[in-house]
């Protein structure tokens, strides 16, 4: 059995957007939320119950790396984490997507931002960091997204929002913009992997667990969104998460 990377006693903080947060901050799912986080940690418990491992979720829905900037001290720095998960990229594409330009974060800042964050955190500097992949289910894509629909971004960017939110499932600007969505997570997961190798972090490969679920069953299985999972594509999270952490096969 490979060994886990976490010692007894030792805390372990995941921060992301609403993938983490999974409803944590209600009555009814809290502090845990009812996603991958709460998945993880049961079976952390079930296994290493002599650990006395301590799991806080501080994701929030919505956020992009800039909102965990500015809560970085309150929901990271405070909280003293031996270990630090960070999952985020998700709404930093979204918002390309949706044409809110305003509140899209650029692939150079999306990186300077994280670096940042990281150089300031003890669990970074102590070599207990844990990188998860940002995603979209939807299978890669090989060629540009104009040059394969027609589409261009610009009227993805006028429709895609009010489209997605009809419920409309069959459309072609609709699958376009997946394509688009895809293409950009891409390059943000690009520099997750970069971000891990320059911090010797564990990195979980959370969108290569997804391309290995979609070659099985369609993305609709997973996520009606493509975004935000049910309980089974959280458990495709939580076993990539556990897989890179040493705790097994689950």
């Amino acid at each position: 059995m490979p060994s886990l990377c976490f010692g007894v006693g030792e805390k372990i903080v995941f921060i992301g957007d609403s993938i983490t947060d999974c409803e944590r901050r209600t009555q009814e799912h809290g502090p845990y939320g009812r996603g991958y986080v709460s998945l993880a940690r049961a079976f952390l418990h079930a296994r290493y119950p002599s650990h006395g491992l301590t799991i806080v979720n501080r994701g929030i829905g919505g956020n992009t790396i800039r909102d965990l900037a500015a809560r970085w001290q309150e929901d990271v720095l405070a909280e003293e984490p031996d270990w630090l998960s960070v999952k985020i990229g998700i709404n930093d594409v979204g918002r390309l997507i949706l044409g809110l330009m305003s509140d899209h974060v650029p692939l150079d800042e999306y990186e300077a931002t994280y670096r940042s964050l990281l150089r300031q955190t003890p669990a970074v500097a102590n070599g207990k960091l844990i990188l998860m992949e940002p995603y979209v289910i939807e299978p890669p894509v090989s060629d540009d997204p104009a040059a394969v629909t027609g589409i261009s971004l610009s009227d993805v960017q006028q429709e895609f929002g009010a489209l997605r939110g009809s419920g409309v499932r069959d459309s072609a600007l609709l699958s376009a913009g997946w394509m688009y969505f895809r293409c950009y997570i891409d390059a943000y997961i690009e520099v997750v992997h970069r971000l891990a190798e320059e911090f010797d972090a564990i990195l979980v490969r959370t969108q290569a667990a997804f391309d290995e679920a979609i070659e099985a069953q369609p993305p609709a299985v997973w996520a009606a969104d493509r975004i935000h999972p049910d309980l089974p594509g959280h458990a495709v999270i939580a076993r990539a998460f556990l897989a890179a952490v040493g705790y097994g096969h689950v």
